[in-house]
């Protein structure tokens, strides 16, 4: 069971949507061009949700915008004009934050920091994380509508990655589900943590996401496999892992991983996404209290829009000694790559 030392989040509220989408990005044009895939896909999810009258809340995270862009929050109501402003929550985060939290140089986006952000302040009665470029799947739109979900279970969907036009402004479902834009083989989800794309639909009931503190925000060298050892917390932590029953679209781009992962070949500390070896798989972490910038100053900037201003108050320590791994011992010998923590 999670272990009752771990705060709970608020109950969700009568008026609570059933979901809150968790979505975080910034206008640097990531991947290319990161408007285009951004909006196309928002238009898309949006309609199909409201379309079977999914109520959902959009939590949207700018972490560290840069200066001299147009903020992402006064462009997204002109290119989506059916988004509700009142179903938005959105959120810019200081750019010092990624600057004094990120201990690692070359790793410009501290993505599940970012997530944690959006998650600690969603108010569905579950929430989703996911990213700018993810269609939603007809399966899981089913079990929306129907309300089909169960507190105590991380539920996953297998990635389908595509390849779409540029210049393509709209996708239907006779473009998202054409076999012939699959950019590689699917790969199966496999028991017991059914990983693989995780970072691409992550969703749990929102008292649970806060009894587990989020992502891990205390290994802050990597964004590779974050999510992973999300999966690892959650099922050593008493949850339940369990594929939603269909996939989801992510559609390819420059830089991605699963088309770059071998640019870095014996110079992966100049990766953007981090070192790829570390121990993902066998690492449990207990994010402080304050997880999610929990403590930074909140200055409302619309009735929907605030910004999260920089304090020392909210950044965590560099080093937290109750946090500090054990290996695991099996026959009593230490068994590589197994850590528990000694908290």
């Amino acid at each position: 069971m999670i272990p009752a030392t771990l705060d709970p989040g608020d109950s969700p509220r009568a008026d609570s949507p059933l979901i809150s989408i968790v979505l975080t990005g910034r206008n640097d044009g990531y991947g290319g061009d990161f408007l285009t895939r951004f909006f196309r896909t928002l238009r898309f999810n949006h309609r199909e949700l409201t379309g079977r009258g999914i109520a959902y809340e959009l939590v949207f995270v700018e972490w560290a915008p840069p200066p001299d862009s147009p903020r992402l929050f006064d462009l997204v109501f002109e290119a989506v004009p059916d988004l509700d402003r009142a179903a938005c929550a959105w959120y810019e985060v200081d750019p010092r934050y990624q600057q004094e939290m990120s201990l690692n140089p070359w790793l410009p986006y501290l993505e599940f920091v970012a997530k944690n952000v959006g998650v600690r302040r969603a108010r569905g009665r579950f929430v989703l994380t996911t990213n700018c470029d993810v269609f939603l799947g007809r399966t899981m739109l089913d079990v929306f509508e129907h309300e089909a979900l169960r507190p105590g279970v991380v539920y996953r969907a297998p990635r389908h990655d595509i390849t779409l036009a540029d210049d393509r402004r709209d996708v239907d479902w006779d473009v998202l589900e054409d076999p012939d834009i699959l950019t590689r083989p699917v790969k199966p989800l496999k028991p017991p943590f059914f990983a693989g794309g995780t970072g691409d639909f992550l969703m749990l009931d929102r008292e649970s996401f806060h009894r587990l503190r989020g992502f891990n925000q205390i290994y802050r060298l990597a964004r590779f496999s974050i999510d992973r050892n999300f999966l690892v917390k959650a099922l050593s932590s008493g949850l339940t892992i369990e594929e939603i029953g269909g996939p989801v679209y992510h559609v390819s781009h420059e830089g991605s991983f699963r088309d770059n992962r071998r640019t870095y070949d014996g110079r992966e500390h100049e990766s953007h996404w981090g070192r790829l070896r570390w121990h993902a798989r066998g690492v449990i972490y207990v994010n402080p209290r304050s997880w999610g910038l929990a403590d930074a100053p909140i200055t409302p900037m619309t009735a929907n829009q605030s910004r999260l201003e920089f304090s020392w108050d909210a950044v965590p320590p560099l080093v937290d000694l109750e946090r500090v791994v054990m290996p695991v011992a099996r026959l009593g010998k230490p068994f590589p790559g197994e850590y528990v923590s000694k908290f």
